[in-house]
This record gives structure tokens, sequence and C-alpha cells, in this order.
């Protein structure tokens, strides 16, 4: 087999299973050039320009197993083990929620609002892919907190895939708590980055195949109104501002239909709080700036 006759069978054994389920697949021949990219160790570059190349035996039986996983809707980036953000690769599996393109205008953001002595905090850090991209752009530490053990393991892992695990700090717990509980005064300026759990329920049960099947649930669902992390932050930020920063820029990542739900629910908290929502990659509001 070839490797030419290696994506286009690839490609007709994804869209016939995605035919017979009655689910839409968002592109097949993507995904088989993608798997057999990953199996071969090359980029896609390489199999366009050596079509006719016979694959070794062992290669076709490793990139049939692939295909038959993203048969059953595992998701690319956990048959790969990775996924690209911010121009890295990042350790990834079920236990932690797969990087999304669009949370790259939320690192874009931090960088402009970093200074040299500023506090950095992730939040719901997951696969540490916020807080390690921080780390390397701007070499100061970073504190990063997540109630889920197996996924600051997983964190742990990336800073030291790429060399920065010793400007990380991982606390474990329930969103702030893990931090105030060490009782800093902090004075100066901080950032506080915050990617929680903001799906509803419904928006859950409607999820894709490939989300519902292999991604963590708690770190998507967030309530009934998908705001109930968030409205816990404001309030633990509200009820402990003496031990934060006192100069504070905080950053939220939202669905774009709570824009406005959101900034009710910040006025609520900080009344005379300066609040921007801007786009995302694909022009949808998704990134809340807060200054208070």
């Amino acid at each position: 087999m070839t490797i030419l006759e290696a994506l286009n069978w690839g490609q007709k054994q994804l869209r016939e299973t995605a035919a017979e389920k009655r689910i839409m697949q968002a592109n097949p021949m993507l995904d088989a050039q993608l798997l057999l990219a990953a199996c071969l160790q090359k980029p896609t570059s390489f199999l366009f320009a050596n079509g006719e190349e016979e694959l070794l035996v062992n290669q076709i039986n490793d990139y049939q197993r692939m295909i038959e996983r993203r048969k059953r809707h595992e998701p690319i980036a956990h048959i790969q083990q990775y996924k690209e953000f911010f121009g890295r690769d990042f350790y990834v599996n079920r236990f932690v929620l797969t990087p999304r393109p669009e949370t790259e205008s939320i690192i874009e953001q931090a960088l402009e609002l970093i200074t040299p002595n500023s506090t950095i905090i992730d939040v719901g850090t997951g696969s540490g892919a916020i807080a390690v991209t921080l780390a390397i752009h701007t070499q100061q530490p970073v504190i990063a907190i997540d109630i889920d053990l197996q996924a600051l393991c997983i964190a742990k892992t990336n800073a030291q895939a790429h060399g920065v695990d010793h400007l990380l700090s991982f606390l474990h717990g329930s969103i702030l708590d893990p931090y105030l509980q060490k009782n800093i005064h902090e004075s100066g300026h901080g950032i506080i980055i915050a990617n929680l759990p903001y799906l509803t329920p419904l928006q859950w049960e409607l999820a894709d195949p490939d989300v519902k099947e292999y991604e963590p649930k708690h770190a998507l669902v967030g309530g009934i109104d998908g705001l109930e992390l968030y409205d816990k932050l404001l309030q633990q930020i509200q009820n402990n501002r003496n031990h934060l920063p006192t100069n504070l820029d905080i950053l939220l990542e939202i669905d774009p239909g709570q824009n406005k739900t959101i900034h009710s629910l910040i006025k609520e908290h900080f009344p005379q709080a300066s609040i921007e929502i801007l786009n995302d990659i694909n022009r949808q509001p998704r990134i809340v700036k807060i200054k208070i």
C-alpha cells in the first residue's frame, strides 16, 4: 500500500462510518492525513511529496489501528497524544480538556498586560497549555491551579517537556483556594487568567461524540447557566482583595452567548470594574478583560 492509497483508504473508512452513524464528519481526508503523518512521524507535506512511496507492514498496521480509533470518535489529539497550541505541542489525554485554537486569544491579551513584576495566576490550568506558554514567553514565574490531580500531573509533564518547570508552581485545589490559603499579601500588579468550565448542561448534551465520549465533563460544564465557577471566582476575589495584588487584571474565556450575562455578573461583584469583551480568531466574543 502506498501513501496515497493509504490516505484514500482512510478517508473512505471515516466517511462511510460517519454515513452509517448519521453524524457529520468534519473533514475525513484531513483526519486521514493527520493520522498517517503521525504514524510516519512526518509533516503532512511529506505525504504529498512522497505519495507513491510504499508503506512498511508495521506502518500500515499502526495506521489502520489509528483509523479504527478515529471511527469510534476518539479525538485526533488523543490518538496523536498531543495538541498544538500557540505554536507548540502539548501532551493531552482524556483527563484534560484539549486546548482549543480560540484560547490562543487569551495568551495574546495576557502577554500585553504582563509586566516584569507581575504575579501570574492560571486558574483551572488543565493541560497547562496557558501557564506553560506564558512562562515560555515571559520567563517569569507562573502559579498554576487545578482541582484535578491528574490534570496537574499532565501540566507538570508539559512544563518539563518545554523546559519551564522551574518557573511553574502547581497548586491543588478549587479555584483560588490553594493560593489564598498561603495568606500572601501581594502588592503591585497581578493577572488572573481563567479558562474555567462554561458550557451549560444542554450544550453538553448536544456536543459532538468526540467531546462527550472522550473529554472530561467536569472540565467543560459550569453549572446551569455555565457561569457558576466564574461567579465563585469573582466572589473569592471580592472577599480577598487584601490577599491579591493591588493592581489586578482578570482574563476569562466564555461562550459567545454569555457575553451579556458575564458583564452583568461582573458588575454585581465589582460595580466600578472596567470590562471589555474581545473577539477570538473566529470573530466571536470570547475573551473577557476586566480591570479592578
